[in-house]
């Protein structure tokens, strides 16, 4: 359990330098449990690798004493199952897949084997750790993003296995003149092996930085040839937002006018549309219309285009978005939502002021993703509708060596464009001469 909780600490740091960059993800705490006495065949090879009491019994001149130690050359002790605790550091390659380092530890009791058990030896503690690197691979790579909160993912990884056995008595091998003496917490075995994990699992999204995590998890040790298994869940954090899939901008259309020519007859027309009164279905045509050669009006699709630009300043090395801010966000998602089709880029920028360029490159992106996070999350635009993209400090659009100028600088510039088609009656000025 120390080593586990030195692993907390270990993650912790680590992560953070990393708390302005999208994509990381950290999970502070698994829990699971481990399984290994469920399976016969790993208990039996347990056994045989992780032998125990053949130098346990000795006398004063450190030889094994016989009809003790020297007697169980194959005792040895399996390991029970038990409660795994573990912690997780990761980043996403794509918005469904990830690469996590993940390190944990079993504490469990020892079963001896029945020789190790007549021998007077059969009490232990077995600890395992294993540190190993882990692809979380989501369904979503294959079916297509959605936006549903489940996600399911295959785990596949490999790593490193250690497991200590330490004895919980101390043993006094008095026979005779003879004495020996092995004391309580002595490690009496010992294993270092290469394992690899395949596992099922799924993420729920409770949000755009918080999801819950549980997974079934098979682990295979290559050296020794035994399996173990383990289920277990948790809580996953990301940091600066998931990734944003990638969205193509549909190509604007032109419309679509009829240049159909009026026939004209010389004959009586009361409405002035040029189709005599002997043949006009459509009497008292307004002014200006086209009509057909029956004299009715020609409907005709137009279409409205809609384009739009929104900005949003922030305070420095910050991505909050200030309250002020909200309306104008709100008056894109209402147009967003008046022209279905529509589609908006997030453009975020930075002031010349961070660590280091990469710093203000993350910390422009993280600004573009909470824009889209409040059109997505707060006014239901689809995540599909939205790009962002951030520029770092490469885009001012003032002096950085002033405040003023900074402040101008630390922005998110959306540009929204889109069209709306709509049937109307065909005018004599809409015709295309």
């Amino acid at each position: 359990m120390k080593l586990n909780k030195i692993a907390l600490a270990l993650v912790a740091v680590a992560a953070a330098p990393l708390a302005a960059n999208a994509g990381v993800t950290i999970s502070p705490l698994l829990l699971g449990y481990h399984m290994t006495e469920e399976f016969s065949d790993t208990s039996d090879k347990q056994r045989d690798i992780l032998k125990t009491g053949k130098d346990l019994y000795i006398d004063g001149k450190g030889q094994p004493i016989d009809g003790r130690g020297g007697n169980v050359p194959n005792g040895g002790v399996a390991q029970e199952s038990g409660l795994y605790t573990g912690a997780a550091l990761g980043i996403e390659l794509t918005p469904s897949t990830q690469f996590q380092v993940e390190y944990g530890v079993t504490n469990t009791n020892g079963e001896a084997s029945e020789r190790s058990a007549d021998a007077g030896v059969n009490r232990f503690d077995v600890e395992q750790t294993m540190l190993s690197g882990n692809f979380l691979i989501g369904t979503e790579e294959f079916t297509g993003y959605t936006d549903n909160a489940f996600k399911p993912y295959v785990l596949v990884g490999a790593g490193q296995s250690k497991i200590e056995v330490e004895n919980q008595e101390t043993y006094d091998t008095a026979q005779g003149s003879s004495v020996g003496k092995v004391n309580a917490g002595t490690e009496v075995s010992n294993s270092k092996d290469t394992i690899g994990n395949l596992g099922l699992g799924a993420m729920y999204r409770i949000n755009d930085a918080l999801s819950l995590r549980g997974e079934a998890r098979a682990i295979h040790n290559f050296d020794n040839d035994w399996w173990e298994g383990m289920a277990l869940a948790g809580l996953e954090v990301v940091l600066g937002g998931h990734l944003a899939p990638t969205v193509a901008v549909p190509p604007m259309q032109e419309p679509v006018v009829d240049n159909t020519p009026v026939v004209v007859v010389d004959d009586l027309d009361s409405d002035g549309d040029g189709v005599p009164d002997s043949i006009d279905a459509c009497p008292d045509t307004p002014m200006n219309v086209v009509v057909d050669e029956r004299g009715c009006p020609v409907p005709v699709d137009i279409t409205d285009e809609l384009k739009m630009e929104l900005r949003v300043f922030f305070d420095n090395d910050k991505s909050t978005i200030k309250n002020q801010y909200k309306p104008e966000i709100a008056k894109v998602a209402e147009k967003m939502r008046e022209y279905p089709n529509s589609t908006a880029r997030v453009e975020g920028h930075a002031s010349k002021t961070g660590p280091s360029a990469r710093y203000n490159q993350r910390l422009s992106e993280a600004r573009a993703v909470a824009v889209k996070s409040m059109l997505t999350n707060e006014f239901g635009i689809a995540p599909n509708r939205l790009t962002t993209v951030g520029y770092g400090y490469n885009n001012p659009i003032a002096p950085n060596d002033t405040e003023e100028g900074r402040a101008m600088n630390r922005r998110v510039y959306a540009i929204i464009t889109g069209d709306k088609t709509m049937t109307v009656e065909q005018t004599k000025d809409m015709v295309v001469q």
